[in-house]
């Protein structure tokens, strides 16, 4: 298996990022707008995905010829972290066990260098997971608790005080283009 580094990279960061995502924000859309439909994990193991959530990202990666990552810590106000020389990791694709010892105490995402896939994890627990129609449709045949996983996220938010983000957020997990 590969693994990470960390990099102080920030042009290459930069460049990978802002090809696949808008904004650093969790409870809205944070994919560029070709990018219009996607999947939602819920729940994650706190900042971290679940192996089973971890391993389909990785599955869906390699079917669409990609072999690489980029991981940055993304909790900050508006997109700050792209200027920070820490909480960013480059490299090959880590096994789940390599992915877990990472220290990833805040909001973080997962995303191709080459702007074909990203995910967003927030602080509640939620990843949000967009690209190509290639990678939704691999990752559509990798992952099969879509449906629970929009239910229990509906459940734990259906009586909490700004809960209106979910829908909102979840119609682009609903689409044609993300049933893969």
């Amino acid at each position: 298996m590969d693994s990470l580094s960390e990099t102080k990279d920030l042009e290459a960061i930069r460049s990978s990022w802002i090809q696949v995502f808008e904004t650093n924000e969790p409870f809205q859309w944070p994919f560029q707008q070709h990018f219009e439909a996607g999947r939602l994990f819920y729940p994650t193991d706190g900042y971290h995905l679940t192996e089973e959530q971890y391993r389909s990202i990785v599955a869906a990666s390699r079917a669409i010829g990609e072999d690489a990552l980029v991981l940055s810590i993304v909790e900050s106000e508006n997109l700050e972290f792209l200027d920070r020389t820490w909480g960013h990791w480059a490299g090959g694709i880590p096994s789940y066990s390599q992915y877990v010892e990472l220290p990833l105490t805040l909001e973080n995402a997962l995303y191709s260098r080459n702007g074909e896939w990203g995910v967003l994890i927030s602080h509640e627990m939620h990843a949000l997971v967009s690209g190509s129609e290639r990678f939704l449709a691999a990752l559509g045949r990798e992952y099969s608790a879509w449906s629970s996983d929009l239910r229990l996220l509906r459940e734990a938010w259906s009586n909490t005080p700004n809960n209106e983000w979910v829908e909102s957020t979840v119609s682009h997990c609903q689409t044609q283009k993300a049933n893969g």
